[in-house]
């Protein structure tokens, strides 16, 4: 009890730890002053003297005043918190930093009979917690951090709040509080619980505690260990036995979720208007065939026809993988029940789906379905993010593939074309048509970057510009894409930040969007193309994309064409789909962009209604650091390359019409070839010590050993030799380490006569 005597602790000398400190200081200057004696002269010895007794004097006297001031202070506020807590309603005790307690209130000892000062708390409480030891240690350790804690407990009577607040250094008022029923659901006669997300069961109202007859602390202790899902007949441990009940969930704001567990009798549920309308969860009623009895609140609020219920299940709702019909009748044929199905919500702007479980009841001896609703619509979308993630993977490593074997294709096909070309005039008949498998290889080249483009898989070779330049210089070739019933209109923020890109694929992404433009516009109209600085201060999360904090520069294309239909938006960026008619569209065009301005480290979405037009958005980081000032070059003179070359050149291409075409080139202009079909057969050459070889040109990617590695072998022997590698993946066909080896450069394929013999040209000179 609360008397307002003396705390026993505070009658024993203790002793502050600032006293302590203030009598070390003391005892050190006494030292100090006697070492000054002894060092001082005859005439300060007396003075000194007189010094030290009065500190002698002085200093106990203070030590005194601050120990018993220490002592008044915390009776004092002993005191204050004894008056607060015995006229608390809710039981109240003060303990000490070791648990023992050192008073209580009259609420205290009413609900604690035999509570005694010095006993310990946690034995106080053991007749109300299972493991008070462990919750009182926990909630000490978080009051001497942060002053004060509290947790919810279970006990076998309910649930009480256990707080603490510390004051002092040693002192703890600990307060237990009964909670009564949470929530409108703890206070129905349905079984009903509240648990939080780990499943550690809260609460629970009688109804529950009568049907398990036991006070279960988690909800595994309950549930089976598979999943169980809303609207699930699943069986568990009552008083009576084993016992089959419907499992039933909301969720709630806080992160905890009421669980309601209806018992059903012998394999069918009875159900009433008011227990269907107090079930905390979407519930719908409906006959075997289809047609909609009833739907509590929340249902009507989760499908959207306010007011009333829809007339039929199949107003509503759209079968994914069978029919609605085909689903009720499985549904009252089999036993158990099938599993539950997502369906789609019918009449909405944008998709929305519902995952339905139904259950048979039987209502005035008839035959009834209920069904549980829950919004699907989040599981869906990350299912459709999981989708067109892997699709992208595969297109990726689809195009890497394909561009590998094209280049090499192309390389041949172009590579004897000009072959050929050396050998006609154009007043040769066969002349043209030379001339056009040259540009068709070219264009399948084109082709190939696009794919290549789409999937991130090409070098990009960024520099930094300014945006209005760019356009400007591009306006000319825009106006003569759009044609004389388009007008095209260039509108520029007035002080737009450069920007860090490949020029060339920056063009090539403005180009496919104005032509798309124009094509959205078959009778004219205006395209408008819009640049603005912009400040996310936010991070925007859109289109299953998330643009993250810092400055853009954004790039608007604008049409007033016929527009996209919702269905199809999310559908317009995947490769190969387009809405044009054959023969007008590789559906590349829109991919192609997105796959450079991904690579590029931005973000492109698209807007549209349909008759309005359409708008898409290029969001391009802004380039922080200062561009590089050209420095002036002195005038050089330019020389033409002599057309004849002289040394000997080792070829290595397991690709025999490239390797034929190469070693053609090559010997035409002067150089002395040897043929090589792998690495192994390249070394067993240069095993030769009487071979000079002046320059290798080697595929990065062959069967066997690869290009870099048998290259760093042969440069052991012969440091000098320069390497030229070529290869049909353009991006990352050289690492790091291979970029390093000297005296080497690298060839894309698919590269012409005149690429191939320049650059073998430049290394040997």
């Amino acid at each position: 009890m609360f008397d307002h005597s003396p705390d026993p602790e505070l009658t024993f000398g203790h002793i502050d730890r600032r006293v302590m400190r203030l009598l070390w200081l003391m005892l050190a200057g006494l030292s100090v002053l006697c070492w000054a004696i002894w060092l001082a002269p005859v005439g300060a010895v007396e003075l000194a003297g007189i010094l030290s007794g009065v500190l002698l004097t002085v200093a106990p006297a203070v030590a005194c005043l601050m120990i018993f001031g220490e002592q008044y202070l915390s009776r004092r506020a002993f005191r204050i918190v004894a008056d607060v807590v015995a006229h608390d309603h809710a039981p109240g005790l003060v303990t000490d930093g070791d648990g023992l307690v050192r008073a209580h209130n009259q609420a205290a000892a009413d609900r604690f009979q035999g509570v005694a000062d010095g006993e310990t708390l946690a034995r106080v409480l053991r007749g109300l917690v299972a493991n008070p030891a462990a919750l009182l240690y926990r909630m000490q350790r978080k009051a001497r951090i942060k002053r004060s804690a509290s947790e919810d407990v279970a006990t076998p009577k309910g649930h009480v709040r256990v707080s603490v607040h510390a004051f002092g250094d040693q002192r703890f008022v600990w307060r237990i509080e009964d909670l009564p029923g949470d929530g409108a659901g703890l206070g129905s006669s349905l079984p009903i619980l509240l648990a939080r997300a780990d499943g550690a069961i809260l609460r629970m109202n009688d109804a529950a505690r009568e049907l398990l007859g036991t006070d279960p602390s988690n909800l595994s202790q309950i549930l089976p260990p598979q999943p169980v899902q809303p609207g699930m007949i699943i069986e568990i441990t009552t008083r009576s036995g084993p016992a089959d009940v419907v499992f039933a969930q909301h969720q709630r704001g806080d992160g905890r979720r009421e669980i309601c567990l209806l018992a059903v009798p012998q394999g069918s549920i009875s159900i009433g208007k008011d227990m269907f309308e107090s079930l905390p969860v979407p519930l719908v009623k409906l006959s075997p065939d289809g047609a909609v009895l009833a739907a509590n609140r929340m249902a009507v609020g989760m499908i959207g026809r306010a007011g009333a219920a829809p007339a039929r299940i199949e107003d509503v709702l759209i079968g994914q993988g069978r029919s609605i019909e085909d689903w009720l009748k499985d549904t009252l044929t089999r036993h158990p029940a099938p599993q539950a199905e997502v369906l789609e919500l019918s009449g909405r702007d944008q998709e929305a789906y519902v995952q339905v479980t139904l259950s048979r009841v039987l209502e005035d001896g008839e035959v009834r379905l209920i069904g549980v609703l829950n919004d699907a619509t989040e599981l869906k979308t990350l299912e459709a993010q999981f989708v067109q993630s892997q699709k992208m993977q595969a297109i990726g490593q689809l195009a890497g593939g394909v561009a590998h074997d094209f280049n090499n294709l192309l390389t041949a096909i172009s590579g004897h074309c000009d072959l050929l070309l050396l050998r006609h005039d154009q007043n040769d008949g066969d002349y043209a048509d030379l001339i056009q498998i040259n540009q068709n290889a070219n264009r399948a080249a084109a082709l190939v970057g696009q794919l290549l483009a789409f999937s991130r898989k090409q070098t990009l070779r960024p520099e930094v510009l300014d945006l209005r330049d760019t356009l400007s210089d591009l306006t000319h070739l825009l106006n003569r894409l759009v044609g004389e019933k388009v007008v095209l209109t260039l509108s520029h923020d007035p002080v737009l930040r450069p920007i860090r890109v490949d020029k060339r694929q920056l063009e090539q992404v403005l180009m496919n969007l104005v032509v798309n433009a124009r094509d959205a516009m078959p009778g004219g109209g205006e395209i408008r193309i819009e640049t603005q600085d912009v400040t996310v201060t936010e991070p925007i999360e859109r289109d299953r994309a998330r643009v993250p904090v810092g400055e853009y520069v954004v790039v608007r294309v604008r049409d007033e064409g016929t527009g996209i239909a919702p269905g199809k938006i999310s559908k317009v960026f995947e490769p190969f789909y387009t809405t044009k008619r054959t023969g007008e569209g590789t559906g590349l065009g829109l991919s192609t962009a997105y796959g450079i301005i991904k690579q590029t480290g931005g973000f492109i979405f698209v807007d549209s209604e349909i008759g309005s037009g359409t708008c898409f958005t290029i969001y391009l980081p802004v380039f922080s650091a200062e561009p590089d000032v050209p420095q002036p070059k002195a005038p050089v003179t330019e020389q033409a390359a002599p057309a004849r070359g002289e040394g000997v050149v080792l070829l290595v291409e397991d690709e025999p019409p490239v390797r034929a075409f190469a070693s053609r080139a090559l010997r035409l202009r002067g150089y002395t070839v040897l043929e090589a079909d792998c690495a192994e057969e390249a070394l067993a050459r240069l095993e030769d010590p009487g071979l000079s070889v002046d320059i290798f040109i080697t595929d990065v990617v062959m069967p066997g050993m690869d290009g870099p590695t048998w290259v760093r072998k042969a440069l052991q022997d012969r440091p000098d030799v320069r390497v030229v590698f070529v290869s049909g993946y353009t991006e990352g066909a050289l690492s790091e380490a291979d970029e390093a080896i000297p005296n080497s450069v690298f060839l894309p394929k698919p590269f012409s006569l005149n690429q191939l013999t320049e650059t073998v040209y430049e290394q040997l000179h």
